[in-house]
């Protein structure tokens, strides 16, 4: 383990139950985000116990899938703002390139699902677009993202359930989970208390499937990591805007 490595694990890991934590739940990972008084925004913390969690799931052979999920009744409200103004970073210690929390950017060949538990508004929406599918709670809402844009999302699609797969999106609105669903941006609507254990029935299915070159395993490392191409040609009406497809990596300014 390099500097920047040990770096980002002794921050995520200052307490057990930090900013952010992970649980292992057989071979599925279980990621919090653990500011449920503030609603989950993102700091220096969160983003080191994410990404932290995220290096364990990629190395550990007995981990198939992870979950992302908040503690309390929110996801994510995006950016810690006062740990912005305060002119202190956000990214995990010594990985910027790993984007927002630590996830966003963060390459690993293990489906990811968004467990939606409440609003995701803000950048905590990218977190929602980042993951291979989304379970959301039916009392969920997503956005409005406030600077209208989602700066380093790859946004992914088809393997789960059709999520749209764009690179640049803006958001006028907050949208609704059965909007959302329609969109193709999230894959299933639940009661709120199904949310985690729906995102787990998904979960342990996932990981008793070996990937194959033609499977649903082999679709969804492709789009996590950038790699297919093809777009779905669908429409979100007027909830989402301005869709493109580029590459990845291709930064759209916030």
């Amino acid at each position: 383990m390099n500097r920047k490595d040990k770096a980002v694990e002794q921050f995520g890991r200052s307490d057990h139950r930090g900013a952010a934590f992970l649980e292992r739940r057989g071979s599925v990972a279980v990621i919090t985000l653990n500011r449920p008084d503030l609603r989950n925004v993102v700091d220096a913390a969160v983003s080191a116990g994410v990404a932290a969690a995220m290096e364990t799931l990629a190395r550990s052979p007995d981990l198939r899938v992870g979950i992302i999920t908040g503690a309390g009744d929110a996801f994510c409200a995006g950016a810690d703002v006062a740990a912005l103004s305060a002119g202190h970073s956000i990214d995990a210690p010594g990985h910027p390139e790993w984007g927002f929390a630590g996830f966003v950017r963060h390459e690993i060949d293990k489906p990811v699902i968004a467990a939606v538990n409440g609003s995701a508004s803000g950048r905590g929406l990218d977190l929602v677009l980042a993951c291979n599918a989304a379970i959301v709670s039916s009392h969920a809402t997503l956005g409005p993202r406030e600077v209208r844009r989602f700066e380093d999302c790859n946004f992914r699609s088809g393997a789960l359930g059709g999520r749209l797969r764009f690179e640049s999106v803006s958001l006028r609105d907050t949208l609704h989970p059965e909007t959302a669903l329609r969109c193709g941006i999230i894959d299933r609507i639940v009661h709120p208390h199904e949310v985690l254990p729906e995102a787990m029935r998904l979960a342990r299915a996932l990981a008793t499937t070996r990937p194959r070159p033609d499977g649903i395993g082999a679709a969804v490392l492709r789009r996590r990591a950038g790699k297919d191409n093809r777009r779905p040609q669908r429409s979100c009406g007027a909830d989402a805007h301005d869709q493109r497809h580029s590459r990845r990596g291709t930064d759209t300014p916030c």
